[in-house]
């Protein structure tokens, strides 16, 4: 049976190791300030170690003696060596070495499975997806947390179905308000569980002549460049959302982002804001912006009305609305009575 062991390599400093050592030192401080899912600077601090584990590999293949007792993780420069004078300890892992592998004495019982899915015959496409999303929703919200299959999964829906359905479930229809978790594909779980049933939802705008702030923003910039000269503005950047993290963390930084722009908007609600939203397909941007937008709504009822716009090929014209935006069909208002 064969075990992994991690060890020290004595080496000793010269004009190669010392430039060396100093750019790990360099990376591994770049690293730690990188923002969540950056891999460029984790990706250059891993490449310069596996360097110096090469050249430590290479010392010990020449003088066993080399072999030392390994430095503590916690207290290692840069976490992979320790310097004394001229002497440097590196870290060494060896993966295949004799012995037996260290097990604990407790076990970790296995979840159980998740629900089975009755398929479904009379539906296709788009609708059954709708119908599983609201199943699961149901199931999440009658025990929500319970386990994986008692939290929301938003990923991959449509951009109309999945902002459709939680308006659904958000509405109060007399129920006890519950919080559920949002979980992604990738496993990434969102900092803030979605809330649902705890707004008393309406679906007539209010007359506009009553509003202090009416604005038609694009969700996302430069998804969609066609429609700038038309919009007002984008409510979030692009460029700072639609990074290569963990989709929970996005969710996260569009939720904490528009809480803040939601409140400088209507001046912490004492205004009367519409928005008209145009959407794209980007769940984690959806799910957070919603989130933020239930919970404003929690707080200053009646100052924010929010019409989500989908795109549709053939939308009507709508009177309300500029010919520009011809292509898009309003949903369902979000808002309620003051």
């Amino acid at each position: 049976m064969s075990t992994e062991t991690i060890i020290g390599v004595r080496l000793f400093a010269d004009s190669e190791l010392d430039p060396l050592l100093t750019d790990i030192e360099a990376a591994h401080r770049r690293a730690v300030k990188s923002a969540p899912g950056e891999r460029v600077e984790i990706v250059g601090y891993e490449t310069l170690c596996a360097a110096l584990e090469a050249k430590a590999a290479a010392a010990l293949s020449r003088d066993p003696s080399a072999r030392t007792a390994a430095p503590d993780a916690g207290t290692s420069t840069a976490g992979v060596f320790v310097r004394k004078g001229s002497e440097v300890v590196v870290a060494l892992r060896l993966p295949l070495e004799p012995g037996e592998p260290r097990r604990t004495v407790t076990g970790v019982t296995a979840p159980a499975p998740a629900s089975s899915v009755k398929v479904r015959d009379d539906i296709h496409g788009r609708r059954l997806v709708e119908a599983r999303f609201r199943e699961q929703l149901e199931a999440a919200v009658a025990e929500p947390g319970k386990d994986r299959s008692s939290a929301m999964s938003p990923s991959g829906l449509h951009n109309r179905v999945l902002t459709e359905v939680l308006r659904q479930f958000v509405d109060q229809q007399g129920q006890q308000p519950v919080a559920v978790p949002v979980v992604y594909r990738d496993g990434s779980r969102a900092e803030a569980d979605f809330p649902f049933r705890c707004l008393a939802l309406v679906d007539e705008l209010q007359d506009s002549a009553r509003l202090d702030l009416e604005l038609r923003l694009t969700l996302l910039s430069i998804r969609h460049t066609e429609m700038d000269p038309v919009v007002d503005g984008a409510w979030l950047r692009n460029a700072e959302v639609s990074r290569p993290r963990p989709a929970a963390q996005t969710d996260d930084f569009v939720y904490h982002t528009s809480v803040r722009q939601l409140d400088v908007l209507t001046q912490r609600g004492t205004l009367d804001v519409r928005l008209y939203i145009f959407q794209t397909g980007l769940e984690t941007a959806v799910v957070g912006f919603f989130r933020a937008v239930v919970e404003f709504l929690r707080r200053h009822p009646g100052r924010l009305e929010v019409v989500p716009m989908f795109y549709a090929a053939h939308a009507d014209r709508s009177a309300s609305l500029a010919s520009e935006f011809a292509g898009f069909e309003a949903g369902q208002v979000w808002a309620t009575k003051r």
